[in-house]
């Protein structure tokens, strides 16, 4: 009996041992979405992040056949500029 309850102690110890050094499986990080991007500026200036701004929707193009809108994630050192290098769709005017 005595052994027993020694050996019952025992693997309790290891147990919350073993379960203070466990590790939990990482949780997936959640991906921001792109969202929509119309760009303002001269097509000089198409790697500048200033020159977009926040649509909600797709923005429709006028006439030209340069760049007006992209698709892009949101910039995380300024949320209210794209993160040029997360373009997913670029849109050109017809």
């Amino acid at each position: 009996m005595k052994n027993s309850k020694a050996a019952i102690f025992a693997l309790a110890f290891v147990l919350g041992i073993g379960g203070a050094f466990s590790t939990h499986a990482a949780k997936a990080s959640h991906k921001p979405a792109a969202v929509w991007w119309k760009f303002n500026g001269l097509q000089t200036q198409i790697t500048d992040p200033a020159q977009y701004t926040f649509s909600s929707l797709e923005p429709t193009c006028s006439a030209g056949s340069d760049r007006c809108a992209v698709e892009a994630n949101r910039s995380t050192a300024n949320p209210a500029q794209p993160d040029l290098s997360t373009i997913t769709h670029e849109d050109l005017k017809p």
